[in-house]
């Protein structure tokens, strides 16, 4: 069976009408990108069904080939299972996020110049401060870490009986024009007494952080075995525990490393040498990639940062990859918006292409971008990239004439 590379670059695409002098995208040189695009069926698709709030946790388990519609239960519960913590079906796990805030608005929704020794001692002068509670903090990695409320069932079915879970359920990042107070008032009582007291601790021993957010709530759940349902076996690169939760769920292989580190320095060299020794075996065929950094400067509001990190991933990643697996399938895509002008996820469809080698050049899309790849296939809404991937590779082998260029 061919080998399938799916490079998903977070948060890489923008909204073009809120960039006067070009996306990200747009402005970035990627020459490795620009051929392999001109040799690709490109287009649109969507990640994030309707209902649910753009965030990596929906987007990613679109692209790993799991329906969120089906499948979802929050954000939570897949980190925890990344960091194999114990839950049992009725305590329920929550994202934790330390922010800054100022006047009662959140003006730094990731408080990320927090060390990972910080964050664990904050975390651990959390606890000390809530013993005998049904509530422990567990620590993750800086400002990202999770809540587990000891059965907590009872509280979360009353909490997503409220008509305002979309919202409550959003993160931080989405919440920077919201009054604290006023989004606090919405969560049950004994969730707004716990968010205030551990603002205040926080607000007590470090100056980088001032308030707590609750989201991405759920009980512990689980995916289908991606080689049951896929008959393939695949691996899950990343520095995101995310990446690592939704790979554990599905039964994925994770390599890891100490330079995958889920920010701008992540060595992508290496998640590329990654891929290719993985893919080295005959039962291993799918290799997903992913790279947090656009998506980390979009939060940051700097689209410089997003075009270099775009940039990089040109050079680092595809460049690599291309040369050492010229018979490949190669996918780029990305699993939500996320406007440096804005400095939050957006809703909307997101570019997509799909390389090999055996595929004439077309001349309707010529660049990975926002605005190109609107000329190319719009998938509907419904559609899971990657099975229109695989059927695709599938109808192209048996024909051995390429894959289908039909709008």
């Amino acid at each position: 069976m061919k080998k399938l590379i799916v490079c998903i670059a977070d948060g890489a695409a923008d909204i073009p009408s809120l960039c006067p002098e070009g996306t990200p995208l747009e402005c970035a040189e990627t020459p490795a990108l620009d051929a392999m695009t001109r040799h690709s069926v490109a287009g649109l698709c969507y990640t994030i069904p309707k209902g649910f709030s753009p965030d990596s946790d929906v987007g990613n388990m679109s692209l790993l080939g799991y329906s969120p519609a089906q499948y979802h239960n929050g954000r939570a519960p897949i980190e925890a299972a990344a960091l194999g913590v114990s839950v049992s079906p009725m305590d329920t796990v929550w994202r934790v996020t330390f922010s800054q805030a100022e006047n009662d608005t959140i003006t730094l929704p990731c408080a990320s110049s927090l060390t990972k020794q910080e964050g664990e001692q904050l975390i651990a002068t959390l606890n000390n401060s809530l013993q005998d509670t049904p509530f422990t903090f567990v620590a993750n990695s800086t400002y990202r870490h999770l809540l587990i409320h000891r059965n907590g069932q009872e509280l979360l079915t009353a909490f997503r009986q409220n008509s305002t879970r979309p919202f409550m359920t959003c993160g931080p990042h989405m919440l920077q024009d919201t009054l604290i107070s006023e989004a606090h008032s919405l969560y049950p009582p004994e969730l707004q007494v716990l968010m205030e007291h551990a603002s205040q601790i926080l607000a007590d021993h470090t100056q980088k952080a001032n308030t707590v957010w609750l989201w991405g709530e759920g009980n512990a759940y689980s995916l289908p075995n991606f080689r049951d349902t896929y008959g393939s076996d695949a691996c899950i690169i990343s520095g995101v525990p995310l990446l690592h939760g939704l790979g554990h769920m599905a039964g994925m292989y994770i390599p890891t490393h100490p330079e995958f580190t889920g920010l701008p320095d992540t060595n992508l060299s290496q998640k590329a040498a990654a891929a290719i020794d993985f893919l080295q075996s005959p039962q291993n065929t799918i290799a997903f990639i992913h790279v947090e950094s656009p998506d980390h400067f979009g939060h940051a509001g700097d689209a410089q940062g997003k075009k270099e990190a775009i940039e990089r991933i040109d050079a680092e990643l595809l460049t690599p990859l291309l040369s050492a697996m010229p018979d490949a399938y190669l996918t780029v895509t990305c699993d939500h918006l996320t406007p440096a002008s804005t400095k939050s996820h957006a809703h909307g469809a997101v570019p997509f292409i799909l390389y090999h080698n055996s595929l004439p050049e077309q001349r309707t899309v010529r660049r990975f971008t926002e605005n190109e790849c609107k000329k190319g296939v719009h998938l509907p809404t419904d559609t899971l990239l990657l099975k229109n991937i695989l059927r695709q590779m599938t109808q192209a082998t048996a024909a051995n004439t390429g894959l289908s260029q039909k709008k």
